[in-house]
């Protein structure tokens, strides 16, 4: 006799999975140590399905007993802490053992979701100024030359940029235009609080452009949706003013993602639920590229505390460009961010994918770049020249919606 509660998590995996004409406990065996190793919060062995729950409901990120917590200092769950293969996700590896084909979304083999991060819209502010001669001062100190030379150009172009009233963070018109050009729609999630410092240094300076910088968003075509900030993570208060705020200039918001990616899968997953965001798109790991729920599909998050699946769809984001090149994380050349970028683009090519990647808006100045913001160019032109499709969140969402429904 399988219980209710097992037969409802492995339901749950295999129609995330798209085996809804799969019995469980007929056509897939019912293991029951391994599931009652998920049960305890193990690891189960034995068992591809169980395992595939155990990931897929982020049970290694429960905080329990009184042992040391594997969180950074930002209250995030990191890759250096999990038992998942980040090149080889267990669920894709379930689904090709259940002989089942990935989704297509728009007919393409895979999907990506262009998306941006908007911490800093302007970074010529006066603290942004005091902030670039400090890290030039110590970078010089330390002997870090090339982001010495980094902060030395851009304060160098600062002249040109008062005389032009312009701004190397402001570069949403050209990126609007490329993406218009090509038949795409990138997603901007954009701030509406500033109540930690972690939010950024000039939050008067974002509450004057964020009108200007909506407008300018839709008219362009682009999808805008909500970056909860820093203490929005752990205040539902918050969160719900700040989606007022900006829902009130930029309309309904289908999506959302937290500053910081400080998303904990078990407490604040469900206020995005409660408050009607269709999708959300932080579940992925800062300190690597990765799938942090061992799948590449946009998937419904499992509800610990009711026993069941939210109604809200999470995109899986597989890679940022933070990642990969602050010092603090992989700190990677170009060339090497741009290996591991095709190397994603082929896997997906091969096993299928519905997922996101951030690049933030502070990387497509031509100047003070460093060529990241070309890298984000060849890396569409190589999702397409592979056969995948670029989306907006909520085209992604929606198109994830209607199949998981089935």
């Amino acid at each position: 006799m399988i219980p209710p509660e097992v037969e409802r998590r492995a339901r749950w995996v295999l129609d995330t999975l798209g085996a809804r004409d799969l019995g469980f406990g007929d056509d897939v065996p019912y293991v029951e140590p391994a599931w009652e190793q998920v049960e305890r919060c193990e690891h189960p062995e034995g068992d591809d399905l169980a395992a595939a729950f155990y990931h897929l409901a982020r049970l290694e990120e429960l905080d329990a007993g009184d042992g040391p917590s594997p969180r950074d200092q930002h209250g995030r769950f990191p890759a250096s802490a999990t038992c998942l293969d980040l090149d080889d996700p267990p669920l894709e590896r379930l689904r090709q053992k259940l002989g089942l084909e990935p989704p297509r979304w728009r007919g393409a083999r895979f999907a990506v979701c262009l998306t941006h991060d908007v911490d800093t819209p302007w970074r010529w502010t006066r603290i942004g100024i005091r902030g670039a001669a400090a890290r030039l001062r110590d970078h010089a100190r330390a002997g870090r030359a090339a982001p010495a030379m980094k902060e030395a150009i851009g304060l160098a172009s600062l002249p040109i940029h008062k005389l032009g009233r312009s701004d190397p963070n402001w570069r949403f018109e050209p990126l609007l235009r490329r993406a218009s050009a090509g038949g795409l729609r990138h997603t901007f999630y954009l701030m509406a609080g500033h109540g930690h410092p972690a939010d950024g240094p000039s939050p008067a300076e974002y509450d004057r452009l964020r009108p200007q910088l909506v407008e300018l968003l839709l008219a362009g075509g682009a999808e805008v949706g909500l970056h909860g900030s820093y203490l929005a993570a752990a205040d539902a208060e918050v969160l719900t003013e700040e989606k007022r705020l900006l829902e009130g200039l930029a309309g309904p918001l289908p999506g959302h993602r937290y500053h910081y990616l400080r998303v904990d899968p078990h407490r604040n997953l469900t206020t995005l639920d409660a408050l009607g965001f269709r999708y959300d798109s932080t579940l992925g790991f800062a300190d690597r590229p990765g799938f942090r729920a061992g799948i590449a599909q946009p998937f419904r998050p499992w509800d610990i505390a009711a026993g069941r699946p939210l109604r809200l769809v999470e995109i899986p984001l597989a890679v940022m460009d933070v990642t990969l090149a602050e010092e603090r994380y992989l700190g990677l050349s170009v060339q090497a961010a741009e290996r591991r970028l095709l190397d994603l683009v082929g896997w997906a090519a091969g096993h299928g994918g519905g997922f996101a990647v951030l690049w933030h808006n502070d990387r497509f100045d031509p100047l003070t770049s460093r060529g990241w913001d070309r890298l984000f160019y060849r890396f569409v032109d190589a999702v397409r020249a592979a056969g995948g499709v670029c989306l907006s969140g909520a085209e992604l969402a929606e198109e994830a919606d209607e199949w998981l429904a089935r």
